[in-house]
């Protein structure tokens, strides 16, 4: 199995999992995971199978402070309204997954992954390969470990992102899925380039985000990017946009990739 030379590499990624924390910030209206780098870039600011994470009244996962800038500082709250069963209809976790056609020994970094939504069922896709869960919040990787324990998951790695970096592998990620997280990036086109250095040859960029404008669910219209900022971003960090999916009502499902030299 080729996962098998980067065994080393992951388990280096675990000695970042540290549980520092922050000061407690105000929540974001939508109630997204984040992974945000730290300097801002423009005027706006930033998964269904039948496994959804909840969180229980007493897991490791109920704090009372979030080190995610834009979400609940109940960490514990915060976990459940990302597994609401609403938002899990919303996602459609499943027609996500089977348009990804994913490879059986596929390497996938969940960028802003919570309590693993996605990450499990790419994991079950995945399954001679793993995936690479990253989050700012201890207590989301806490809520996501023991959601893998209840389900006898054993190849996702949780990794504990630092604001400008989710510390996937270098050149070997297949899949760098990023859900309801874009729009709460900051400094993104420096972001997204430098994380062309974790996709592998042939690696794709999948971005699940709201629709601009206003919607029925989701994050208020002033706290989305408008239309056509997030394709003109990507397209200047140097993707160019492979597949778009209209699966979902109050989504864009997208998947990109690097442009490369020969190309420009």
């Amino acid at each position: 199995m080729k996962w098998f030379p980067v065994l080393v590499s992951v388990a280096a990624l675990l000695t970042s999992c540290r549980t520092d924390r922050p000061a407690t910030a105000p929540p974001d209206p939508d109630g997204r995971s984040r992974t945000a780098p730290e300097s801002a870039r423009g005027s706006s600011p930033a998964h269904a199978e039948s496994h959804a994470p909840t969180a229980a009244p007493n897991s490791p996962a109920r704090v009372s402070s979030n080190r995610d800038p834009h979400g609940d500082p109940d960490v514990g709250r915060y976990v459940a309204r990302l597994a609401s069963p609403d938002r899990i209809a919303e996602l459609r976790v499943a027609e996500v997954v089977a348009n990804l056609a994913l490879a059986s020994d596929a390497i996938v970094g969940d960028l802003g992954s919570g309590p693993g939504i996605f990450a499990i069922p790419f994991a079950r896709a995945a399954h001679e390969g793993f995936v690479l869960a990253s989050d700012v919040e201890p207590g989301q990787l806490d809520a996501l470990r023991a959601e893998l324990a209840a389900a006898d998951v054993r190849n996702v790695v949780p990794v504990l992102a630092s604001m400008n970096d989710p510390h996937f592998l270098p050149a070997r990620m297949d899949l760098v899925f990023v859900g309801d997280t874009y729009h709460h990036l900051r400094d993104r086109v420096a972001y997204f380039r430098r994380l062309q250095s974790s996709l592998a040859p042939g690696g794709r960029l999948a971005i699940l985000e709201y629709k601009p404008g206003k919607q029925p669910v989701g994050p208020a219209e002033d706290h989305k990017l408008p239309a056509g900022v997030r394709e003109a971003e990507l397209v200047e960090a140097g993707y160019s946009l492979v597949d778009r999916f209209t699966t979902h009502a109050y989504h864009d499902f997208e998947v990109w990739r690097v442009v490369q030299p020969w190309e420009k």
